[in-house]
């Protein structure tokens, strides 16, 4: 109850489902002219990665920050509310509309990458005490999920979201992206205090301890 509590109250609707709904939008957009998907699905991108951006804004961030449970809590319950923009994002692909020829696996690929890789994004703002982390991200990733259908068109370069067959060198750029995305989302749901360093400095010292006893054993044997 308190977590349900918790994000009824303290997760930023209002432009998390107002971005969401500017996805269904432009899904109907490309309902009514499908010839213009390539421009308009990678929007529909956009506008799901914009409510990614801003899952983690809170204003009260100082004093959640300082309650007994902690941010780091608070962090991973706000992780779930990712999946209301990637279901849209599902459904969209899934629907089709327009009966654009979308390769369904590739394009679940590369929303599902974007969207973890903002979301991501903001976790580490708000780790770094960003209380409102969407308001910067939410215009730069439309600007960046946007941009490469710009620059194909005017430099002619190949499209990292093709319409119809999905190349393997562009699930190859997809795949990058999905891994950065898992890297940089455990880095923001990393427990305050501490680092990537901290945790690599802990697995080193398992393995001095392990490997004494380790040696001992073969010493024994």
């Amino acid at each position: 109850m308190a977590r349900l509590w918790y994000l009824r109250r303290g997760v930023a609707w209002p432009p998390v489902l107002g971005c969401c709904g500017a996805a269904l939008i432009t899904a109907l957009l490309v309902v009514r002219w499908p010839d213009s998907a390539g421009v308009l699905v990678p929007g529909v991108l956009a506008c799901c990665a914009g409510a990614a951006a801003f899952v983690y804004d809170e204003a009260a961030l100082p004093v959640v920050a300082v309650t007994p449970r902690g941010a780091g809590w608070r962090r991973r319950l706000r992780l779930g509310v990712t999946l209301v923009p990637l279901s849209v994002w599902a459904l969209v692909v899934t629907l089709r509309p327009g009966d654009v020829p979308l390769d369904r696996p590739g394009w679940w690929l590369l929303g599902d990458a974007t969207l973890l890789l903002v979301t991501g994004s903001a976790a580490l703002a708000s780790r770094r005490r960003v209380s409102t982390p969407g308001a910067l991200l939410a215009p730069v990733v439309a600007v960046a999920v946007i941009a490469p259908v710009t620059l194909s068109g005017m430099f002619m370069w190949g499209t990292l979201y093709p319409i119809g067959d999905f190349p393997g060198a562009v699930r190859t750029v997809w795949l990058v992206v999905a891994a950065t995305a898992t890297v940089v989302c455990a880095a923001g749901l990393l427990p305050d205090g501490s680092s990537v360093r901290t945790w690599a400095l802990r697995f080193a010292g398992l393995s001095a301890l392990v490997s004494p006893s380790s040696v001992h054993f073969k010493e024994r044997v």
